[in-house]
């Protein structure tokens, strides 16, 4: 992929050069185009124009709208060559210290739309953030579907070539109402949708060029006519088992992280209203057609979700799974949702838990002032441990999250367990400064929970390969190596339950976990190929239990396209 910055502005002459800046800071090319402008946003254009330092400005003579002035900027840079458009908003108010962390996501996934996912501060109004919620809410309508989570957002990543062509064949909104329009008909046409959380904060004495009646009377005609489109295409879509296109590059190799698990924060917060009203029974028969809809919808999911069963039932000798097996898999998954709402929310504790070997307690394992690094997976329900572990201790559990999922369940934990003692730290890769940060945590005699399953976006070329139900399989170092430098006692846990209890895994994987030099890869790969038979062997005995659903034997390697 070969990648460049469009920039549309209107009126934006304070923050432009910062922006400008600090793109090019990260060597990207930038073309700024100047929708019709006052003369002190012209000038500031224009002294901006440096062809020979990746700088390219153009001025539309009329104010033509938002829409008008990227798809300006994406035809300039596709005749340059380009074939990704880094949008950014020239007002300042997008984290723009996440800019690599979105060049990562489109290198890994260069077909896909990658968008931010707005995390604000109190500067927002309050009438724009209700009016974006009403577009979430009709996004999803004309999408019957949830992936989109928020469409509003000016700082993406877009292929050009799709871009462009949907642009001609449709038109667009050229005002306000373009960046939601473009991203339900890009989705429509099977290009995935990636999101990034990204702050947004609205600086004091920003020029907003929403117009209240003008732009909100075409937003609802932009509305009208998505649902109008997506009426004409639902019998496609029907008959596609729910998808209204296939995706844009079909592939095994889609990394876990962009498979979204589908309204997981105002689904939890939904079912936690239910749980605490009805209790458990009612909230399984509110959650039934939920999961039963996303079930139908979710191909990807289904898919490897057949897959991983048939090989189980190959390994064990039995018969070839259906799809009412999936189904029945996916129903465990939503019932352990319902048990992390009630692990959390104080309804589960200790007397709730099958110990091994008769323990009384999770500290009979580990001595209570002792710091542990505890390996879990994507099996049962993990948040049981952490949330009992959270009230018993006087200390504070530390879970490594990837970091689109620290963001939607802190928000989750923070409305269940306001008094919880669990920390999230995000994590893409873990480097340096998360090392020194979690050796403090260590001092302390702290617990790091970290999954050893799940290969990290940022990480596709950190793994090892070891065998997994009958198949090698990507295992991340991070985990193994995360051990070494923080030099405490590793642990393996698991929890899932078995009727009205949990029965508990608990095994302890190494003292201390060493990587000489000249033998690093091969000492991981001997500690990866213990987890992994540790996990196997769960996996097997309760399939049901096991949450991966993505091709979990895919080998995924980073590729700069």
């Amino acid at each position: 992929m070969k990648l460049c910055a469009v920039i549309p502005t209107h009126n934006h002459s304070t923050m432009l050069e910062s922006v400008v800046t600090r793109i090019r800071d990260h060597d990207i090319p930038i073309f700024i185009v100047d929708d019709g402008s006052d003369a002190e946003t012209r000038q500031a254009v224009e002294q901006l124009h440096a062809p020979d330092q990746g700088v390219f400005c153009r001025r539309l003579d009329d104010n033509a709208g938002k829409g008008v002035a990227v798809m300006t900027g994406m035809a300039a840079a596709k005749r340059h060559g380009f074939t990704h458009a880094f949008q950014v908003d020239a007002d300042g108010q997008h984290d723009l210290d996440r800019i690599d962390d979105m060049v990562k996501l489109a290198q890994n996934s260069p077909e896909a739309l990658i968008t931010g996912l707005p995390v604000y501060d109190d500067s927002i109004p309050t009438g724009r953030k209700i009016g974006r919620w009403v577009t979430h809410i009709w996004v999803w309508i004309e999408t019957l579907s949830l992936q989109i989570r928020d469409s509003m957002c000016g700082f993406r990543i877009y292929p050009i070539g799709p871009s462009l062509d949907i642009w001609k064949r449709h038109g667009i909104g050229h005002r306000m109402d373009f960046d939601t329009e473009i991203m339900v008909r890009l989705f429509w046409d099977g290009v995935p949708v990636i999101h990034l959380p990204i702050k947004v904060t609205y600086p004091v004495g920003n020029t907003s060029n929403f117009r209240m009646w003008r732009d909100n009377v075409l937003i609802s005609w932009m509305h009208t006519r998505l649902v109008c489109g997506m009426l004409a295409r639902l019998p496609r879509f029907i008959a596609k088992g729910g998808q209204f296109a296939p995706p844009a590059t079909a592939s095994n190799n889609t990394h876990w992280s962009e498979i979204d698990e589908r309204g997981i924060y105002w689904g939890m917060r939904f079912l936690g209203q239910v749980y605490r009203f009805g209790g458990r029974k009612l909230c399984l028969a509110a959650m039934s057609p939920i999961i039963a809809y996303f079930f139908v919808t979710g191909r990807t999911a289904r898919t490897a979700s057949g897959d991983f069963l048939r090989r189980v039932a190959e390994h064990n000798g039995h018969p070839k799974p259906t799809w009412r097996d999936s189904f029945r898999h996916f129903m465990k998954f939503g019932e352990s949702a319902l048990d992390k709402i009630a692990a959390w929310s104080g309804e589960l504790n200790i007397d709730d838990l099958d110990l091994p070997e008769n323990a009384d307690s999770l500290f009979s394992y580990i001595p209570r002032d002792q710091a542990v690094i505890l390996f879990v997976s994507h099996f049962g329900n993990i948040e049981l441990v952490r949330a009992i572990a959270s009230r018993d201790r006087h200390f504070r559990v530390n879970v490594l999250l990837h970091q689109k999922n620290a963001a939607r369940f802190g928000r989750v934990l923070q409305k269940l367990a306001p008094e919880s003692q669990v920390d999230l730290i995000e994590v893409t890769e873990i480097g340096p400064d998360t090392a020194m940060i979690l050796r403090e945590k260590v001092e302390r005699g702290e617990w790091i929970v970290i999954a050893a399953d799940r290969v990290a976006i940022g990480a596709r070329d950190k793994t090892v390969s070891v065998p997994f139900i009958g198949q090698d399989a990507p295992f991340p170092q991070g985990p193994f190596i995360l051990a070494h430098v923080l030099q405490c006692p590793v642990y393996m846990g698991a929890a899932w339950r078995e009727g009205k209890r949990f029965n508990i895994s608990w095994e302890k994987l190494s003292e201390r976990i060493d990587l000489p030099r000249k033998e690093r890869t091969a000492t991981i790969t001997k500690h990866a190929k213990t987890y992994a038979s540790w996990l196997e062997k769960l996996a097997i005995e309760q399939p049901l239990q096991w949450f991966n659903f993505y091709d979990f034997w895919a080998d995924k390697k980073d590729k700069n396209e």
